[in-house]
């Protein structure tokens, strides 16, 4: 018997998640893929305790085991993350071979063993393809939860050996819900497009910086190049280029989605009248082809600041495509 579900949202996914683990069916792989923020390595966490757990309802969270997996303590928990060795963000291959030294060894104490690979899209080829037969066969008892939100960014050959669970954006009402106990914003709630983890980002800062970002991104585009290009690269030295960079592509996203809003006749979420009259002008342009085109080049910009490309230029890349797009569609 289990405790409360611990996301709020995708209700379904985690009770057919816990009926698999109850059944004794849990796949070996599991990829856990959907929007960052709503919960994927919360509820990977979450459900080895709950199958590990020794008591009658599960989990109890005081048990040996809920204990020393809460801690992240337990042996038969392993999390692989960014290789701290490595300057570029990613799962080396080192890190693979110690984790299959480590997989030889016998499970320690726990019913199963959990490898947690979080974000797993930072596996480059060689770390991934030295996984593959163990992701396919591994030892009995031991199941990897592949977390992502840039699934396209994972190898074929890994998605192919992975039972994929897709978690969605939590809905409105629900979001409403959880946002009204932690006294959030409705503001804040709408800007975070079903995603807790955003929600909780913004009402702790972010909120005042993507404001800011959103505002310099909509007077920047439309400008001559030489203007575009200064912004960029102003943009581009901030907080070491790569994070904020990474802010300013996010940004660029949500405007593309109130351009997809607009284009069905709902409200951007900007709160300025001017730029949304802006960003109905500029659905008016993408919808619905350049719209694609363009979350493409998003998806290519993440890409390209995992691997640590300077992050003007991938704005510069990127902005300069949506300035071609808005052009291309403009009557002459």
């Amino acid at each position: 018997m289990a405790t409360a579900l611990p996301l709020v949202g995708n209700r379904d996914v985690q009770a057919r998640m816990v009926q698999v683990a109850d059944g004794g069916r849990l796949h070996h792989a599991c990829l856990f893929e959907g929007p960052e923020g709503v919960g994927k390595r919360t509820f990977a966490l979450w459900l080895a305790r709950y199958v590990n757990c020794e008591a009658a309802t599960r989990p109890c969270g005081s048990c040996r085991s809920c204990t020393l997996l809460l801690a992240g303590t337990h042996p038969d928990l392993i999390v692989i993350g960014p290789d701290p060795e490595r300057a570029t963000a990613v799962i080396s291959v080192q890190q693979a071979q110690e984790l299959l030294g480590t997989l030889k060894l016998q499970r320690h104490s726990a019913r199963h063993r959990f490898v947690i690979l979080d974000p797993a899209d930072l596996l480059n080829d060689e770390s991934a393809n030295t996984l593959l037969k163990t992701l396919e066969e591994p030892p009995a008892g031991t199941h990897f939860f592949l977390i992502t939100a840039r699934v396209a960014s994972l190898l074929p050959t890994i998605r192919s050996r992975t039972q994929r669970i897709r978690f969605g954006p939590v809905g409105r009402a629900a979001m409403a819900d959880w946002g009204q106990g932690r006294g959030l914003d409705a503001t804040i709630l709408a800007a975070a497009a079903g995603s807790p983890g955003l929600a909780l980002r913004l009402a702790a800062g972010e909120a005042e910086t993507r404001a800011t970002l959103r505002a310099a991104v909509l007077g920047a585009i439309g400008q001559p190049l030489g203007k575009l290009f200064a912004f960029t690269e102003a943009e581009g030295k901030r907080d070491g280029g790569v994070n904020h960079a990474a802010l300013a592509v996010d940004v660029v996203e949500e405007l593309l989605r109130d351009t997809v809003y607009a284009a069905n006749g709902k409200e951007p979420s900007g709160a300025d009248p001017d730029a949304n009259e802006q960003l109905r002008a500029w659905s008016a342009a993408l919808w619905p082809g350049g719209n694609a085109r363009m979350s493409q080049a998003v998806a290519v910009a993440r890409d390209r600041l995992h691997l640590n490309v300077n992050g003007r230029v991938v704005l510069e890349a990127l902005l300069a495509q949506l300035n071609l797009e808005l052009s291309a569609a403009t009557p002459r």
